[in-house]
């Protein structure tokens, strides 16, 4: 299924199971998020395998060729002019670079840049090429040369590492700190100035991105039981975090990506 918008144009493609696309190239950048499935590919000099989760970021022109395993594997395929990403080499580095994403965050976005595709309602346009540009920041972020990045401490990495683990029971800043053995308050700030996000913003946006795959794995699953599953006192937080991270109600959200 395919839309188009004057700068983007993002489509979902379902391949069966050991389809081969012998050597090709795409005139234009892109992303493409695995939605389901996996393959393995060379690009140019280098072999990369792809699974579900995960996104790739292309540059335009690249030889490339893939072949899927034996599963039917669907992706999201978001494309870009390259006005656009001349816009944004302005301020971002690494966007030349062929290069794999596994931590999920980037299939989110794309996920949620396709929500706001299948909307097409007056704000639309405007919305999807923010996501796109913030995609693209974060594979910037990733190229960059570490001195241009915050060092982040080990122990700021442990405590990130514990908040994903332990998102549904939810651990307060007092226990967080405790484990890190620095005080609450610098915890705080450092955390805020390493991931852009307070410790609790970034325990919502975790929550959320669960909740996401979990409606989309299991998608007659009421939504009071989606809440507390994924650490939300009941349906109603549920919904006003969800719908302030994403900008979609949980059910509008469920309802687009089952429409598309």
């Amino acid at each position: 299924m395919e839309q188009r918008m004057e700068c983007i144009t993002a489509s979902k493609i379902q391949f069966k199971p050991n389809t081969v696309l012998s050597n090709h190239i795409h005139d234009k950048p892109y992303f493409c998020a695995i939605l389901d499935g996996s393959y393995a590919g060379k690009y140019g000099s280098k072999f990369q395998e792809g699974h579900s989760a995960e996104t790739v970021f292309r540059p335009a022109g690249e030889t490339h060729s893939v072949r899927f395993h034996d599963v039917v594997t669907q992706v999201l395929v978001i494309e870009f002019t390259l006005s656009l990403l001349q816009r944004a080499t302005e301020h971002c580095r690494g966007l030349d670079v062929s290069s794999n994403f596994r931590n999920g965050k980037l299939t989110w976005l794309a996920k949620r840049l396709w929500a706001e595709y299948q909307l097409a309602d007056p704000c639309s346009r405007l919305a999807v090429e923010a996501l796109l540009l913030e995609m693209l920041v974060y594979v910037s972020r990733q190229h960059a040369p570490a001195v241009d990045r915050v060092r982040v401490a080990p122990w700021l990495v442990r405590v990130k590492e514990q908040i994903e683990e332990t998102c549904v029971q939810g651990l307060s800043v007092g226990v967080l700190a405790k484990a890190a053995d620095v005080h609450p308050v610098y915890l705080v700030t450092a955390f805020k100035r390493a991931f852009r996000s307070t410790p609790g913003e970034f325990q919502r946006q975790v929550r959320v991105r669960k909740a996401e795959a979990l409606m989309s794995m299991q998608p007659a699953m009421p939504l009071s039981e989606v809440a507390l599953a994924t650490g939300f006192f009941d349906q109603s937080h549920f919904s006003r975090a969800f719908k302030h991270i994403t900008g979609f109600t949980p059910s509008s959200f469920r309802e687009s990506h089952y429409k598309s």
